[in-house]
């Protein structure tokens, strides 16, 4: 089969298809298009996929198939079935599917939050791609990570047991990490002990579990004793060993003990990152954050749309509608546009704190710049407006309900 009459097959398949892949003229050019169409608008792809791969099905494109394969597995990452129904196409049709392949439509099932399908999958498959610690660490990397589900992440856990799989270093990192992500110290350093008699070697990534863990649970001693471990062991501690201190230490309100780390941090050459500096803001009052704002700018380390957001929110929280403008004004001076969830956050904020004139404000401004209104903020600025006519009738900006008008009319006299 020839280039010209593939495109024109693929073209009757799939009529939707972007035009580009019809002016392919080469294979190369069809995968390079295949794999940016994929990424832009994998559903419309997959719709016809299955009747797509038999046409490029040919002893010289066995290759390609593979590669549109690997990438369509991450566009249909949402459209389960379907990539499953791929999936048993490329190899009906004998178009070699290996592990990796495998893995990497396991791993696009999770980061879309199907992680039951994914193991579902990997279960079922077992005949063809034998079970492995790679395999379920995809699964317990989901269920840690994706959605820091203790119970699923133990059931899997379980599970590889059941199987007779044995865990590797991953699996213990992982198992730590998300023992440590709910603060369960007992376990993290139950599998951290587990881990180094199974002849595993911790990296730093696990150190730096550890050591949040510990921090959180008010251990700082034995915090500082593993910092210590960390150096004799020939690691590096990096920015993210020290956040492992800080965050904590500032959700528990010990913000001298964690200005004392990140000055220590700073010394030895180790530059904070954007989340130091909130876990700092999400604790201070408005003036320290103020000064946060223009040290972060210095450092060259944002603020960014989402250290504004975050303020807002905190603020509004607090019931300080007025810090929380305040920081709107700052958010402003920086350069940064505020967008859609920035409006809604103060709108929201100030109707909650009674302030609706000022919150019908934000609401216009937000539509005027290109935002979809909302129907529940539309009702309740009318309701308002509506109880407040004799207030708002007057000229102005809100004099958005109809006055009644008095006509003079002239009786007609009857003779």
């Amino acid at each position: 089969m020839t280039i010209g009459l593939r495109r024109g097959a693929v073209a009757e398949l799939q009529p939707g298809l972007h035009p580009s892949l019809l002016i392919a003229t080469t294979v190369g050019a069809t995968v390079s298009w295949v794999n940016a169409a994929t990424r832009t608008n994998g559903t419309g792809v997959i719709k016809h996929l299955a009747s797509i791969v038999l046409v490029l099905y040919d002893s010289a494109l066995v290759e390609l198939c593979s590669v549109v394969y690997g990438s369509i597995m991450y566009a249909a990452a949402n459209e389960v079935k379907k990539a499953v129904k791929t999936f048993d196409v490329m190899e009906r049709f004998k178009v070699e599917v290996d592990q990796t392949v495998f893995y990497s439509l396991l791993r696009a099932l999770c980061r879309s939050k199907n992680i039951e399908d994914a193991e579902e999958l990997l279960l079922s498959r077992r005949k063809f791609f034998p079970l492995t610690a790679e395999g379920f660490n995809i699964i317990l990397d989901g269920w840690c990570n994706i959605f820091t589900d203790v119970a699923e992440v133990k059931r899997v856990w379980r599970e590889m047991a059941n199987c007779c799989i044995t865990p590797d270093g991953t699996s213990y990192a992982l198992m730590v990490c998300c023992f440590s992500k709910v603060g369960n110290l007992f376990d993290t350093l139950r599998v951290y002990d587990e881990m180094k008699k199974r002849g595993w070697t911790p990296g730093i990534g696990v150190y730096n579990q550890l050591i949040y863990v510990l921090t959180r649970e008010n251990c700082m001693k034995d915090a500082r004793n593993v910092l210590s471990k960390i150096v004799d062991e020939g690691l590096q501690p990096d920015v993210e060993t020290y956040n492992s201190i800080i965050v904590p230490l500032c959700e528990s309100c010990k913000l001298e003990e964690a200005r004392e780390v990140m000055e220590d941090m700073t010394m030895k050459g180790i530059v904070p990152t954007i989340l130091t500096y909130h876990a700092f803001l999400k604790q201070e009052g408005i003036d320290e954050t103020l000064q946060l704002l223009k040290k972060m700018k210095e450092d060259g380390c944002g603020p960014n749309s989402d250290t504004f957001l975050m303020l807002i929110d905190k603020f509004i929280q607090l019931n300080e509608s007025g810090n929380a403008l305040r920081v709107w004004t700052e958010m402003r001076r920086y350069d940064i546009r505020p967008g859609y969830a920035h409006y809604m956050a103060a709108v929201q904020g100030l109707i909650k704190h009674g302030c609706i004139p000022r919150a019908l404000e934000y609401y216009d401004e937000m539509k005027a710049n290109g935002f979809a209104s909302d129907p529940i903020l539309d009702k309740e600025f009318k309701t308002f407006l509506l109880a407040n006519r004799d207030h708002w009738r007057g000229a102005g900006k809100y004099n958005l309900i109809p006055q009644r008008i008095k006509h003079s009319t002239r009786r007609t006299r009857i003779p």
